[in-house]
């Protein structure tokens, strides 16, 4: 069987970090070619390239610093190309890779993966997630799914998946719809399935979006100062099916008045943003005053397009009627 050939794109992150031997923290350690030494039989099945991006921790990726990383997948991109892998921290995957599944033009998989411990960590388990994505990127049952995220064996669209937990090695889920496939050995099981995408322009990232999240019996001042930071866009995290508090209802309608994107989420982090609820806080009064839904998209995920969506300079209409496409 002929082999794959796969591009390893490192950016950083824990799964190339030792501890300080000062400070005992953990700091970028490993080089993109010493972190893929580390994993035994990776160029079993597949012929291997690896190209370093990057060696930050994930905490200090930027929407600017995504749409680099989009440019440089892209500019990478051969026929004789099958796959990507991207290693990264784990605090922001699931938003860059949210961000590369609406602006990378790919059908190819690309598979990003990473560690919940570090290279000297007892029990890493870095190696083997970057071996099961090679494996996943691989699979031609995963060509034209979009971007992925691979961890713990399993394999998550970018727009479902959710980091869910701090520390555990099975931290990332997507609770609403499960994993569409899992990494058996050099097997990769599959349920086939496809993600609805946005290919943004990542040329104009500049717009300032904030995200506010919602707690009983919070008033309008936070929004006054939103207001007064003169923010492009704002995304509200609300209660259960997107209610907020009563003493922000009117702010956000004001917002909206003064042409700012106003998008709802709930902070639940699971399910839909409905209209389900009268009053001035309910979901419905909120979207018939022009607070645009996000559906089941999460909080730093809308604001991710929205970001987008300004820079394309799409009007309030035309962003809603973008996230009923790509749900």
């Amino acid at each position: 069987m002929n082999k794959k050939k796969i591009i390893i794109i490192t950016t950083g992150g824990t799964i190339a970090m030792k501890k300080d031997e000062v400070t005992g923290a953990l700091v970028p350690a490993l080089s993109g070619e010493a972190l893929i030494d580390t994993v035994p039989g990776i160029d079993d099945g597949a012929h291997i390239e690896v190209r370093e991006f990057s060696n930050i921790p994930s905490e200090y990726m930027t929407l600017d610093r995504m749409g680099a990383l989009a440019a440089f997948i892209e500019s990478l991109d051969t026929d004789e190309v099958d796959g990507y892998v991207i290693t990264h921290g784990t605090d922001t995957m699931e938003e860059t890779a949210f961000f590369l599944n609406h602006t990378v033009h790919l059908n190819k998989p690309v598979c990003l993966t990473g560690a919940m411990r570090s290279a000297a960590a007892a029990g890493t388990d870095g190696p083997g997630n970057i071996l099961a994505a090679v494996r996943a990127a691989c699979c031609d049952n995963l060509y034209g799914m979009g971007v992925l995220v691979v961890m713990n064996d399993r394999v998550y669209l970018a727009d479902d998946v959710v980091k869910s937990h701090a520390t555990a090695t099975d931290a990332f889920t997507s609770a609403s719809f499960g994993p569409v496939g899992f990494v058996s050995g050099d097997k990769v099981v599959v349920r086939k399935c496809s993600q609805k995408r946005w290919i943004g322009n990542v040329q104009d990232l500049s717009a300032r979006v904030w995200i506010v999240r919602c707690g009983a019996g919070m008033d309008d001042s936070l929004l006054a100062g939103v207001l007064a930071a003169g923010v492009d866009g704002l995304i509200v995290e609300g209660f259960g099916c997107g209610n907020v508090p009563l003493g922000m209802a009117s702010a956000l309608k004001t917002m909206v008045k003064k042409g700012i994107p106003v998008i709802l989420t709930s902070r639940t982090g699971h399910g839909y943003v409905e209209r389900e609820y009268g009053g001035d806080g309910g979901t419905a009064a909120l979207e018939d005053a022009g607070v645009i839904s996000a559906g089941g998209l999460s909080s730093q995920k809308a604001r991710i397009l929205l970001i987008l969506a300004i820079g394309d300079h799409l009007s309030s209409s035309q962003i809603s009627a973008r996230l009923r496409e790509i749900q």
